[in-house]
């Protein structure tokens, strides 16, 4: 076990149970000086699906890596391979996330209008990741609305920088329409 993580779980529990840190500190240090554990969070389902530039929810990463746990070969281990192929069948449909909830889908959004190489960005690494997408979201209908008919795309950079479109947003007819391309 890390010492951060044995200094994390100190904290946590001496706030709730009242209690001296140091004295708890030192129970868990004891506990786990013949032990050994890799620790896996949603901070790394997070960090991975967006190095895959894929939208998701701080409740699904959870619910990913929680399925990865369960699934997991102990001969083989959790790895990022791991965490990669666990993302790779999940896809967050925009329909069926609540607008309320836009806040919490994770990422570094970029908005660009078709043909336009200049993209804003909303969020920036390594601290600002959630509550982006609203933003991301106010700006694309405003720029859709300012040219009717032209897409504007947002999208998610990855670490690489590359940014692919996640959904269209286009003024229709003075409706500002908001579609995912096909994912089939």
């Amino acid at each position: 076990m890390y010492d951060y993580m044995l200094e994390e779980m100190s904290d946590a529990i001496a706030l709730e149970l009242n209690v001296d840190r140091n004295a708890v500190l030192s129970i868990l240090s004891r506990y786990w000086q013949d032990k050994v554990a890799h620790v896996w969070d949603v901070d790394d389902m997070l960090a991975c699906a967006r190095r895959m530039g894929k939208p998701i929810t701080r409740a699904d990463a959870a619910g990913l890596l929680s399925d990865v746990f369960e699934d997991h070969d102990s001969d083989l281990g959790i790895s990022w391979s791991s965490l990669s192929s666990a993302l790779e069948g999940y896809h967050l449909v925009f329909k069926s996330c609540p607008e309320d909830q836009y806040d919490r889908v994770h990422g570094v959004f970029k908005v660009w209008r078709k043909g336009c190489l200049i993209a804003h960005q909303f969020g920036a690494p390594p601290r600002q990741l959630d509550g982006n997408l609203p933003e991301a979201l106010e700006f694309a209908r405003t720029m859709a609305a300012e040219m009717p008919v032209t897409p504007v795309y947002i999208g998610l950079e990855t670490e690489t920088g590359e940014s692919h479109y996640w959904l269209t947003v286009t003024c229709l007819n003075n409706q500002i329409v908001i579609e995912e391309p096909c994912t089939e």
